[in-house]
């Protein structure tokens, strides 16, 4: 692409919601009335980047650190992209075109009309995917300590779970988003406490996710600068597998693969966090009966995200997670529940 030209609408790119974009390229979570991520301009295992939006603010600082910026700024240092790939892709992810030489010096306000522009995406080769599949990763080795090892194998091929080597570990798991039409939209990977004895196991014990189709374009193993579709749920192609099946919706993957194991007449799925429950990502359940499952601390959010999206699909939402949960977990997920339920039966 010629980009020596290319200008880009930067008024209307810094006021994309930082929270949207970091929810985009990696995982938020609430924090009173913000919301936290990890900071990029340092090593983060416990979010301390604050997200700030609304009353005239859009913008993200680490306390930890000290850094911070806008849209942009944070965009550059997730990815380590210049500041033409970060304004290029915020721009393409978010339908805002770029202005013409003509129309750069006067700046008018795009017309209300205007469509935005469609991005391409880019999908990941199936091949790439099929050489990582194997129940060797950290969160499969949790899973067979508490559920028969030919269902978790079952589980890796139905779901196509890998195994990848980075940061010092040659086990994280690999969660694809693969859609109906059984195209790879991206890959999450993600470390777990697979020690027994710890208190931490079978949760993530890294504090961070990461995005292997990202990475792969960064080092040349994928387009340069590509567009990975966002609003993939986790166990999609299965909806074209097994059409008459009742769909069980989640937050994690994790928790996914738990209700696989132990309800397997139910096709299990995933929105990958809690803010993705939106029409567009839940589309592909049109006409269906849905079980909705939220996170203990997601139930209120989800029920009204819900009642908006009723001519959709034959949802129900369940408050399973707060009425299981312990007083003292205020995050508690289906994952936690069965986790428990199985470890006190091999005690």
């Amino acid at each position: 692409m010629n980009t020596q030209h290319e200008h880009f609408d930067l008024d209307r790119i810094r006021a994309i919601s930082i929270v949207e974009v970091a929810r985009r390229l990696g995982t938020i979570r609430k924090a009173g009335v913000r919301y936290k991520t990890n900071c990029p301009w340092h090593e983060d295992s416990h979010p301390s980047l604050t997200l700030y939006e609304g009353s005239g603010q859009n913008h993200c600082h680490c306390f930890a650190c000290g850094k911070g910026g806008d849209v942009i700024a944070y965009a550059m240092q997730h990815e380590q992209w210049t500041f033409q790939e970060a304004c290029r892709w915020l721009s393409s992810e978010f339908g805002i075109g770029t202005l013409s030489a003509a129309t750069w010096m006067n700046r008018p306000k795009p017309k209300p009309t205007a469509k935005p522009v469609e991005p391409v995406y880019t999908y990941i080769p199936a091949e790439m995917v099929d050489g990582l599949v194997s129940a060797e990763n950290s969160l499969c080795r949790c899973l067979m300590r508490m559920f028969q090892p030919e269902a978790v194998e079952w589980l890796t091929e139905e779901y196509r779970i890998g195994c990848y080597a980075m940061n010092g570990y040659d086990d994280y798991t690999v969660f694809p988003s693969i859609d109906r039409q059984g195209r790879v939209c991206n890959l999450k990977a993600q470390h777990y406490d697979a020690d027994p004895q710890s208190p931490h196991f079978g949760h993530s014990d890294k504090g961070q996710c990461f995005w292997l189709g990202t990475i792969w374009a960064r080092e040349g193993k994928l387009p340069k600068g590509a567009m990975f579709q966002s609003t993939c749920l986790f166990g999609e192609h299965l909806l074209t597998r097994y059409p008459d099946s009742t769909v069980a919706l989640v937050e994690s993957p994790k928790n996914a693969l738990f209700g696989a194991l132990a309800f397997q007449q139910l096709t299990w799925v995933a929105t990958g966090n809690k803010t993705a429950l939106r029409r567009e990502v839940l589309q592909p359940l049109q006409g269906r009966d849905v079980i909705v499952i939220p996170d203990r601390d997601a139930v209120a959010d989800w029920q009204k995200a819900i009642d908006g999206m009723a001519d959709l699909a034959n949802f129900r939402v369940s408050d399973f997670c707060s009425t299981k949960a312990p007083a003292d977990q205020p995050k508690f997920d289906i994952a936690d529940f069965l986790q428990q339920q199985c470890m006190s039966l091999l005690q």
